[in-house]
């Protein structure tokens, strides 16, 4: 995987280095499953991916390998302007992790760096890796629990 970049710790937005604002085609967290269902069955934007790489700072490569794409896909999805339903899920779902880390460790740079780095909890695999499938992510999800409340393991 890429290594996360010090100095590029500004959103593609331009946002503050802390907060993550996500784009107005990702339904926020808060809104109701219903809005995050209907965006899902519909497609995200294809851009959707590319927003996830650049804040993470990821090779088109890596992020493809994370969402269970190929490169060439991507291309395609770019090109038809929409990503499928389980594509739209998996891209869904890292933006959360991502968004939710940004809460959790310190800010937009800090959570790159944290969703890359290799984890003892989760056995040696970097947040991003394990969070390929449901359950992996679940898994990371309770992980930034656990650091939100002090609870290590």
């Amino acid at each position: 995987m890429a290594t996360p970049s010090a100095s590029t710790d500004r959103s593609p937005t331009g946002d503050s280095p802390a907060e993550v604002t996500l784009p107005s085609y990702v339904p926020d967290s808060d809104a109701t499953p219903t809005a995050a269902v209907e965006a899902i069955r519909e497609g995200l934007p294809a851009e959707a991916f590319d927003w996830l790489k650049e804040e993470l700072d990821l090779t088109t490569s890596d992020l493809a390998e994370v969402v269970q794409i190929s490169r060439r896909t991507v291309s395609r999805r770019k090109k038809e302007g929409r990503l499928k339903p389980g594509e739209s899920e998996r891209v869904l779902r890292l933006i959360r992790l991502y968004q939710r880390a940004a809460e959790v460790v310190g800010g937009r740079g800090e959570a790159r760096k944290w969703m890359q780095e290799p984890n003892r909890a989760l056995g040696g695999s970097s947040p991003l890796q394990f969070a390929d499938t449901e359950p992996g992510a679940r898994r990371v999800e309770r992980l930034l629990g656990q650091i939100e409340h002090g609870v290590f393991t």
